[in-house]
């Protein structure tokens, strides 16, 4: 039976963070439809003897806000596949999209029979925003070794092909993936990149190269894309221990950081360089991966999740209070408190 852990409750904190009582909240992904906002986000009990096992225990649990700081929980919504299944293991980061008369989930799979090396991505859909069914037994995308490193050749024996985020382009009447990847060839510590892909129909897709591929970080997770102020940023969240020595050299004397990072583009494709310092929300901030949403007063809005939270000892795993996007005339970005419509 999963029970709300032994330390302060997240909810009567100074600086509220939401999560389902007795669950871990972590990467999130959402959508504007309707009376408001529909939050999808990776969850796991608290209960764990380790927060570091919510990864292979992973579900998709959805909630719903009016205003983006008030959430109900509405449970889970997408579990592992069948035993034997390409995603049988946990449910990993992924994004919604309203298309075609109905919602469509692109989400990250990982199998037990490969004990979770290998990441691939699938398909859900649904009419109600509530019920999700798989679109097919099996993956709709995965590494493409043109650009990008397969198990077989990974250091590591992992393959990183995950948390895709869906953009459309109404001019071009195209879907767009952006996902988390590593380049196949350079410096291993350094092959993190963003990954793209393209679709007409959200069915059928054809893998691109590389949008960003700094060979600056091991890994670069959760992106998300907008245009905003007449530009396209892409964010994304990397850790301090996952740059390389050259750029660790190259930003000092500023330190690497944990957290939450920007590069802008003046096309949805790029190339994307980094602006100002790169870092949006660093270490301090105890945030890590974001989305950016339009508000209910039509500002964009930034909300991450949280690892640390004031007066609770260990992993916090909660939602945080989301921030308003202030756009520079140079690119940069700047947060500021987000107060609700009234």
């Amino acid at each position: 039976m999963w029970r709300e852990p032994e330390v302060p409750s997240l909810h009567s904190l100074a600086s509220p963070c939401y999560s389902p009582p007795g669950h871990y909240l972590w990467d999130f992904w959402l959508l504007k439809h309707g009376e408001g906002y529909h939050l999808y986000h990776l969850t796991a009990p608290r209960t764990l003897p380790d927060p570091e096992q919510r990864h292979d225990v992973a579900r998709v649990r959805y909630a719903f806000s009016r205003d983006l700081v008030g959430w109900e929980d509405r449970g889970l919504v997408l579990e592992p596949g069948a035993p034997g299944s390409w995603d049988d293991l946990s449910i990993w980061t992924g994004s919604v999209i309203a298309a075609h008369g109905q919602f469509y989930m692109l989400y990250t799979g990982r199998a037990a029979g490969e004990r979770g090396r290998v990441q691939r991505i699938g398909l859900a859909v649904s009419r109600d925003l509530q019920h999700w069914e798989r679109w097919s037994d099996r993956p709709l995308l995965e590494a493409d070794p043109r650009w990008y490193e397969k198990a077989e050749a990974s250091p590591t024996g992992n393959e990183s092909w995950r948390d895709p985020y869906v953009y459309y382009e109404p001019q071009e009447a195209m879907f767009y993936a952006f996902i988390t990847a590593r380049v196949k060839e350079g410096d291993p510590q350094g092959r993190g990149c963003i990954a793209a892909a393209r679709s007409e129909d959200l069915v059928t897709w054809e893998v691109l190269p590389p949008v960003v591929a700094p060979g600056h970080f091991y890994e670069m997770e959760v992106p998300t894309v907008w245009k905003g102020n007449g530009r396209y940023y892409l964010t994304f969240s990397t850790q301090a221990q996952w740059y390389t020595p050259e750029h660790a050299e190259e930003i000092s004397p500023e330190q690497p950081q944990t957290g939450i990072f920007y590069y802008v583009s003046d096309h949805l494709l790029g190339p994307y360089r980094p602006v100002g310092k790169e870092v949006l929300l660093g270490t301090d901030s105890g945030c890590y991966t974001s989305r950016t949403i339009e508000g209910p007063k039509g500002d964009d809005v930034l909300l991450t999740w949280r690892s640390r939270v004031p007066g609770v000892e260990g992993f916090a795993g909660c939602l945080d209070r989301p921030r308003r996007i202030v756009y520079h005339p140079d690119g940069r970005l700047a947060l500021e408190p987000y107060e609700p419509a009234s």
